[in-house]
């Protein structure tokens, strides 16, 4: 039941326009039965459903290591591109 409403929030609240008739009923009855009228638990179930299916922002970690390699990277390059310069300037 609780995969259904997972299915049917992100079909229709977080991709859609609103809660269908099918999503509110389906609120309504695990709210009761599998949440026993517990309101709180209820809105973490629909914090983590959208959780799950929201974009994550990059980690100022996740970006220092995107950076070291894209450095490194350049590195390689300049490295190779001044050693074909001096082979080059050499052989003439």
């Amino acid at each position: 039941m609780i995969d259904k409403f997972k299915e049917l929030y992100v079909r229709d609240c977080i991709n859609g326009d609103g809660m269908s008739d099918e999503l509110s009923k389906l609120f309504e009855k695990l709210l009761l039965e599998e949440f026993n009228d517990n309101p709180e638990k209820m809105d973490e179930l629909i914090a983590e459903i959208i959780a799950e299916n929201s974009p994550q922002e990059p980690t100022l970690e996740d970006t220092v290591k995107d950076l070291q390699a894209e450095n490194a990277m350049l590195k390689g390059s300049v490295m190779e591109l001044s050693s074909y310069l001096l082979n080059r300037m050499g052989g003439e």
